[in-house]
């Protein structure tokens, strides 16, 4: 069954949707035979569109969201105004008197994200496993065993400014970086859309590059009205929203868990316009993804990270676990994949990332 959505726009509004991720759709194989239904997006924008997409519901199997083209910076020369003094996520005052060294430390890649977007990638001399932007992958690892930081490679980059949260352990690491002299700002490890302007700010500041920061602010607005224009367009004649879980998994062990509903899933799920069922089985950060809970909230749409997916054995090895072959979308295979720096990051990329997961999960491409 294809649905059509038809929607009065302006020209330019819909131009701009559009361009958002020009380039960066790719075409199938000539000879290649699609695994789920397409859309058939018009090329050219006039004052009344059709967007014609499947029924969601109806797509199978596995979709790799695609993978995001670099950052661009808002400037390339940013005015920058040392010393600055701010003040932490964990009120601690901290004095920056030099960039010329910095060192990204989260989880999500999003520190990272926002340096390369005000302009100072050049200025970064370390990063973690999850900064994975081309403007700094020459940058040297300071973690090991995936996320955990190693603050004495951190104090070999010799860094005048450490920025990080609380997402990576040791716990100790801020206080270790500042008994040796590292000025460290420590900021807020939540993630949601209507946080990034705030943390866009607090980063800009730190680093002296205040106007940048707003410019910054300001793109990023715009690209995510026009993203959440687009996956109106893509939602509108849904009887019902699609449920959806974000799976957290590392191997095919014990590491297999649900992001709950104090999560950055559940923000990352309403911007899809879909609903967040792990609310159902628990409110913290994660919630063991066990056969009970999985049949509980029996989730349409399983969203994940690409190397988490491969580490369990693929889709097979997912849908051999407990529970998953038991929901809906363990047995319709509906999984969405993205790379790892860009599912839950909610930084500059986070309107491009999330029309991405849009295009896989109601598209299929």
């Amino acid at each position: 069954m294809r649905l059509t959505r038809a929607r009065s726009l302006q020209a330019v509004a819909f131009a701009a949707i559009i361009a958002l991720t020009a380039g960066c759709a790719s075409e199938a194989a000539p000879d290649e035979t699609p695994a789920s239904p397409s859309a058939e997006v018009p090329s050219e924008a006039t004052p009344e569109e059709t967007l014609d997409v499947p029924d969601p519901r109806s797509l199978t199997g596995l979709t790799e969201a695609r993978e995001l083209a670099a950052i661009e910076p808002v400037t390339s020369d940013p005015e920058i105004s040392l010393p600055a003094t701010v003040t932490g996520d964990d009120g601690v005052e901290v004095t920056v008197e030099s960039t010329e060294r910095i060192v990204t430390l989260d989880i999500y890649g999003t520190i990272s994200q926002t340096i390369v977007g005000l302009g100072l990638s050049d200025r970064v001399v370390g990063r973690t496993v999850s900064d994975t932007d081309p403007a700094i992958e020459d940058a040297p690892l300071v973690t090991s065993g995936a996320h955990v930081v190693n603050p004495e490679a951190v104090l070999e980059q010799r860094p005048t400014l450490v920025l990080l949260d609380t997402t990576l352990g040791p716990a100790n690491t801020q206080h270790v970086l500042r008994e040796a002299g590292v000025a460290v700002v420590v900021l807020d490890p939540d993630r949601r859309a209507d946080l990034i302007d705030d943390q866009i700010r607090m980063i800009a500041e730190a680093t002296g590059v205040a106007e940048a920061g707003e410019q910054l602010i300001d793109q990023t607005n715009q690209q995510l009205e026009e993203t959440r224009e687009y996956i109106s367009l893509l939602t509108a004649d849904l009887d019902e929203p699609l449920r959806m879980a974000v799976l957290y998994v590392r191997g095919t062990a014990g590491i297999f868990f649900l992001f709950g509903g104090e999560s950055a899933a559940k923000g990352l799920i309403e911007d899809l316009g879909g609903q967040h069922v792990a609310e159902a089985v628990g409110a913290g950060e994660t919630v063991p993804a066990n056969a009970e809970s999985l049949v509980t909230i029996d989730p349409e749409v399983f969203m994940m990270m690409h190397d988490g997916l491969e580490s369990t054995g693929g889709l097979e090895g997912l849908t051999e676990r407990p529970g998953v072959a038991q929901t809906t979308a363990g047995i319709n295979q509906r999984v969405v994949s993205a790379p790892d720096a860009q599912l839950i990051s909610f930084g500059p990329n986070y309107p491009q990332a999330l029309r991405a997961l849009a295009d896989a999960v109601y598209l299929g491409q």
